[in-house]
């Protein structure tokens, strides 16, 4: 787990930078028109964070511990009734919980034009919902050995340039506008 966690935190690491807070509200704040949204100002970051967040969540191209496509259903077929549903229920959950995370730091959260802030966000993070779901029913399963070395080869060294170019540019706009 700890392959992709590093990508997914450093990729956190570019939008707190940005954003000067590690508070979720001021980094909604912090992105207050459409064109301050982070997914432009950190699209590497934000790459990142959907690869790994897929991983983390151990969706479809990263779903080690399910292997659906070995067995009938992975190990799923061990549960019935309610622990089956409630194995589920977490699943989605983390999906869910994942998808909001995604919309507030990369989408600026619930800010949006005419409609209501609930509504922007949950059509936001349902968005998000929808892009898990449709990379799941893509993408074949990738075998560990490969997700491993794309944990610590490609996530890592990716999310490390991705938090020293974000400083590099921080900096530079902090000296001109000092």
């Amino acid at each position: 787990m700890i392959s992709y966690e590093l990508g997914l935190s450093l990729s956190v690491i570019g939008v707190l930078m940005l954003a000067g807070t590690l508070s979720l509200t001021g980094i909604v704040e912090a992105q207050d028109s459409v064109w301050k949204w982070f997914i432009f100002r950190q699209p590497l970051g934000f790459l990142l964070f959907l690869i790994a967040g897929s991983a983390e969540i151990a969706r479809t191209p990263f779903d080690l511990l399910e292997c659906e496509n070995e067995l009938v259903a992975g190990y799923q077929t061990e549960y019935s009734s309610m622990k089956f549903g409630l194995f589920y229920l977490g699943e989605y959950a983390h999906l869910l919980f994942l998808s909001a995370l995604a919309s507030t730091l990369y989408l600026g959260g619930w800010q949006g034009p005419i409609l209501p802030p609930v509504v922007w966000f949950l059509l936001k993070t349902f968005f998000f919902v929808f892009l898990f779901v449709w990379i799941r029913g893509t993408y074949p399963r990738l075998r560990y050995d490969r997700v491993m070395n794309f944990g610590w080869k490609v996530l890592l060294p990716v999310g490390l340039f991705n938090v020293m170019i974000t400083a590099f540019f921080y900096a530079l706009y902090l000296q001109r506008g000092v």
